[in-house]
């Protein structure tokens, strides 16, 4: 197997990308209470909550994956996570349909 002339920095923007990811998805939730309607908005709040909590798992299981990714990134394969990116896709459509609900019902 080839090694990385430069080993480390593909597996740093991978767990970067999904900080920034996880934090678009906070700020996401958070922008769901102000966007909602006064009728909604205790459903907002609950949503982005969940959302919240999402975005923290999401940030907490990828740092913690981020040591077995430099670890194995010259010993074999880099490490892909298509689990993480279903979640990660689910999640989003989740709060995508969430935040059309609150506005517009």
């Amino acid at each position: 197997m080839a090694r990385s002339d430069d080993p480390g920095l593909q597996v740093e923007r991978t767990t970067l990308a999904w900080i920034r990811t996880a934090m678009s998805f906070a700020v996401v939730s958070l922008l769901l209470i102000r966007a909602s309607r006064p009728e909604t908005v205790v459903v907002a709040v609950v949503l982005a909550l969940a959302g919240l909590a999402a975005s923290l798992g999401l940030g907490l299981v990828q740092r913690a994956r981020h040591r077995g990714r430099v670890t194995d990134f010259n010993h074999s394969d880099p490490v892909h996570g298509p689990r993480a990116v279903a979640v990660g896709t689910g999640l989003t459509v989740l709060l995508a349909f969430a935040a059309l609900w609150c506005v517009w019902s």
